[in-house]
């Protein structure tokens, strides 16, 4: 909980206010279980576009999703070792490259493969489901710069691209362990 104006609010209050940001078609600096980020709603061509320009690349995002029920319907297939994994990884700090299933804006995805996550940051759960349940996102830094904090001075700096941010939950610092699932292999990308 925090104060806002004299009220104590909720992380799930908050993160309410700050998704209409989002549906509106802005970019927000925001806490995960991982590093700060900055998130778009993905069915937004302004919002992806002003990500693409901040992140200074056409993609591929990470999708974080807001259940891991949302996380395995993008995937095309889900193999006994996927299943596993998700129930034992999520929510987390895991990032899951999986053969997904078409049909998203072409920022989500590297061949026919996307990266996803389930984080355990109820804000950030939150804003997926506002945003139809994927939220698009990326750390809070530009090429090859340090990541930022989701904080004030990160939103004035970056004003033309940020337009809201939600500083909630706190970060670990430390980028998420990336695996990828092959039908039933698994590869550790980052540990």
């Amino acid at each position: 909980m925090c104060k806002v104006k004299g009220k104590s609010v909720s992380g799930k209050l908050r993160a309410l206010r700050v998704s209409k940001v989002l549906k509106r078609g802005g970019c927000i600096a925001h806490a995960t279980d991982t590093l700060p980020g900055i998130a778009a709603d993905l069915h937004s061509k302004q919002a992806v576009q002003r990500l693409q320009c901040f992140k200074q690349r056409q993609g591929p995002f990470l999708l974080l999703a807001d259940s891991i029920g949302t996380a395995l319907r993008q995937a095309r297939y889900i193999s006994p070792v996927l299943r596993r994994l998700v129930h034992s990884s999520w929510p987390g700090p895991v990032t899951l490259i999986i053969p997904a299933k078409p049909g998203l804006h072409k920022a989500c995805y590297k061949k026919s493969s996307m990266a996803i996550r389930v984080d355990t940051s109820e804000e950030t759960r939150v804003l997926a489901n506002t945003c139809g349940g994927l939220l698009l996102s990326s750390s809070l830094n530009r090429r090859g710069k340090s990541t930022k904090s989701a904080d004030r001075r990160t939103q004035l700096r970056f004003a033309s691209f940020l337009s809201a941010r939600l500083t909630g939950d706190s970060s670990s610092g430390k980028a998420s362990q990336i695996m990828r699932v092959w039908r039933n292999d698994c590869t550790i990308l980052r540990a």
